[in-house]
């Protein structure tokens, strides 16, 4: 779906506040940790005094303490737990009273300020506070402190240790985030009434006469001409609609002109594309057909030339050649090879001569019965070889009118399929039926059968069986040609076989 001009306006004006507002939340969420840390920082130091302070105080007056000044120390820093909200705490790393053992923490700051800082602090997490700001400062030994520790071997100005000091931040975070809050409110809030304040004088002052010349065009596309946008704007888009009002004027006059013009380049286009695709569809079918043509004859014509290789070579033997019967042998396969080879080529010429269409029909009435004697008196030989018996089951028959080359060519490629594929001493018949409108022709063999799974293509080109491609020649075109003739006889084929038992081939022709 395409946004409208309006959506696009508010979407980048949208995208333009984003764009500051993000960075702008940042800043003020990186100045809001700042903020916190301050205060945090402030409320340590103070702490901090507090704590010297009351040191120095206890320090000062240890005769009015009981048992010993460290008592106050420790009770105030558990009444401050217990009472302010915050935690207090001095360690050394040099230990008197396991009570003054430091915290991880502590440990960090006593190394940092050993290290050379004035001071050390870090944000953390307590498990009863929550997240604690923790600041640490250096405890020095002074004239009041030597009193009580002269004897641990401290002098001073010493270090004695830090004062850490572990301030709750959850109320502070809380204070400020809500005021952030607020002004990320009002700032949006301004934003999106300058937002909606933009749109509208844009929408007012660009879209809409936009839009005025958007329905214009949509018109102007639409066939309805003479269409006036009439936009007194007195800047850039009135000039736009003054051209386009110029522009829809002109179009109007060369309308009907173009419309002429258009329909007849149309015309000789789809003419042109027309004969293009005849033209593409026919050398598509060509270069199909020699494609298959030679891969066929490339695997076909191996055998039958390999033997008459053979057999040549052989004849030049002439202890072969004064044996009269392995001479005649010799010489009988030869000729059975290169009549493969012949019955092959000329295949293939029918086939050709059909493709191109360059045989022409020419009707003469027949008798089935003579054509297919005709037919068995050329495979004599073979049906002699194999000792097959030839049935004819024609009796009463009326002549049918077909090509006779072609029609020749059907029965030839039948009658000798049935006695190629057919066993030793098995049967052919041949036979004829009148069904009124029509006349059935059928050729049956007792032979090899076709499998069920490829009957559907035994009309292809260059189909061969699996059962027999690699046990008898061919070149797989027979009934390829033999479909396409009767298809121009406007009668049609069927094939029917079981593997091993028998095929039948069966015509249909109109009376």
């Amino acid at each position: 779906m395409k946004l409208k001009l309006t959506s696009k306006v508010v979407i980048l004006i949208a995208f333009a506040v984003v764009l500051i507002i993000l960075p702008a939340t940042g800043l003020i969420i990186a100045n809001q940790q700042k903020q916190i840390e301050m205060l945090a920082k402030t409320r340590a130091l103070t702490i901090f005094q507090m704590i010297v302070v009351t040191r120095q105080w206890v320090s000062e007056n240890r005769d009015r303490i009981e048992p010993v000044p460290a008592v106050a120390t420790k009770e105030l820093a558990r009444y401050a737990d217990y009472m302010a909200g915050f935690r207090f705490g001095i360690s050394s790393d040099i230990l008197v009273n396991v009570e003054n053992t430091p915290t991880p923490f502590e440990e960090r700051a006593i190394a940092a300020i050993k290290g050379g800082l004035a001071e050390y602090h870090e944000i953390g997490e307590d498990s009863a506070l929550g997240n604690v700001y923790q600041y640490a400062a250096p405890l020095h030994i002074n004239s009041s402190c030597m009193q009580c520790h002269s004897s641990q071997g401290y002098t001073e100005g010493a270090f004695r240790g830090v004062i850490s000091i572990m301030v709750p931040l959850d109320d502070v975070t809380k204070t400020i985030t809500a005021n952030n809050y607020t002004l990320i409110f009002t700032v949006g809030l301004g934003l999106l009434v300058i937002l909606s304040v933009v749109s509208y004088l844009l929408f007012r002052l660009v879209i809409s006469p936009i839009q005025i010349l958007t329905q214009a065009a949509g018109k102007l596309r639409a066939g309805e001409y003479g269409v006036k946008t009439n936009i007194k704007t007195g800047d850039e888009i009135d000039e736009l609609s003054q051209a386009f009002d110029t522009m829809s004027e002109q179009i109007f006059r060369n309308e009907e002109h173009l419309k002429s013009k258009l329909s007849e380049t149309v015309e000789k286009y789809i003419s042109l594309v027309d004969e293009l695709k005849v033209k593409n569809e026919q050398l598509d079918t060509l270069n199909q057909l020699k494609t298959d043509l030679l891969d066929s004859i490339a695997h076909e014509i191996r055998t039958p030339l390999t033997k008459i290789l053979s057999y040549s070579e052989l004849l030049d033997d002439q202890r072969l050649m004064n044996d009269a019967v392995g001479k005649a042998r010799f010489i009988a396969a030869l000729k059975r090879n290169i009549a493969a080879i012949s019955s092959m080529f000329n295949d293939i010429i029918t086939m050709s001569r059909l493709e191109h269409g360059q045989h022409t029909y020419h009707k003469i009435p027949i008798k089935f019965k003579d054509f297919v004697k005709s037919i068995i008196d050329i495979y004599e030989q073979d049906i002699h070889n194999k000792q097959l018996e030839v049935n004819l089951l024609i009796g009463q028959e009326d002549a049918i009118q077909v090509d006779g080359e072609s029609f020749h060519f059907v029965l030839s490629n039948i009658i000798g399929n049935s006695v190629k594929y057919s066993y030793p001493h098995g049967v052919i018949e041949a036979g004829y039926e009148n069904l009124g409108g029509e006349v059935k022709l059928w050729v049956k063999d007792s032979g090899v059968g076709i499998p069920q799974d490829e009957l559907k293509k035994v009309f292809s080109r260059f189909f061969r069986g699996s059962n027999v491609k690699n046990e008898f020649t061919g070149t797989g075109m027979g009934l390829a040609i033999v479909y396409r003739v009767i298809k121009e006889h406007d009668g049609r084929v069927e094939v029917d076989s079981k593997l091993g038992q028998y095929t039948i081939v069966t015509i249909y022709l109109k009376n």
